[in-house]
């Protein structure tokens, strides 16, 4: 289902690097998934009665791959497969990059009109395993997702003037973030009018406890 010859040719691209260093190491992915998996996937999340909710917020979350239609159960398998762990292993140097599959791997979500995920930086260390969660890999699966509509990926925080990094949830956009104590990420506020949700699959990346500190 990946499409790793995109993804190489993507990160030696000339006109617009895939990797970007600034304000932490990130990579973005375009259309390295099936346009038409995407979609099924997106019509396969479970009824928000089914998925956890944060109070107040609409914002809702799931790991349970059960609950979950075939089409995206499928999405989650391919993004938690060894193939693309190993590949995300070697464009980032990072060596033993694995998922959890049956662990902490990540969640699908889904936000609504007037969400909000304020910046932050996640724990990077299982409090059971001792693993490290090294990098996050968020794909995204609004079709037709506009700039106006809101729900921007904000990495790092104003200095001196300058904003956050804004990386718009684009329909088939997959974006890699490392995940280290300095990596500030949040959502802007969703504007999309309701019933249109943003749509998002997580998937974490570790390794086992690292000799030189690395957090």
């Amino acid at each position: 289902m990946i499409d790793y010859a995109a993804m190489e040719r993507r990160l030696n691209a000339a006109d617009e690097p895939c990797f970007r260093p600034d304000p932490f190491p990130h990579y973005v992915w375009e259309g390295i998934l099936p346009a038409e998996a995407l979609r099924a996937a997106a019509q396969a999340f479970p009824d928000t009665s089914a998925m956890t909710a944060k109070p107040g917020i609409p914002r809702w979350h799931s790991q349970d791959r059960g609950l979950a239609g075939p089409a995206l159960r499928e999405l989650c398998e391919a993004l938690l497969g060894d193939d693309l762990a190993a590949f995300l292993g070697k464009v980032t140097g990072v060596e033993g990059l694995r998922t959890e599959p049956d662990g902490d791997w990540g969640s699908y979500r889904l936000a609504g009109h007037g969400a909000v995920h304020h910046a932050h930086v996640g724990s990077n260390r299982h409090p059971e395993t001792g693993r490290l969660r090294r990098y996050s890999l968020f794909t995204y699966l609004s079709e037709g997702w506009r700039p106006e509509d809101g729900g921007w990926l904000e990495l790092g925080e104003p200095v001196r003037g300058r904003s956050p990094v804004r990386i718009l949830p684009s329909f088939g956009r997959s974006v890699l973030i490392e995940t280290t104590a300095r990596s500030l990420h949040g959502v802007s506020a969703v504007h999309a009018p309701a019933p249109v949700t943003r749509r998002t699959v997580t998937v974490h990346f570790w390794t086992d406890p690292a000799e030189d500190g690395a957090a």
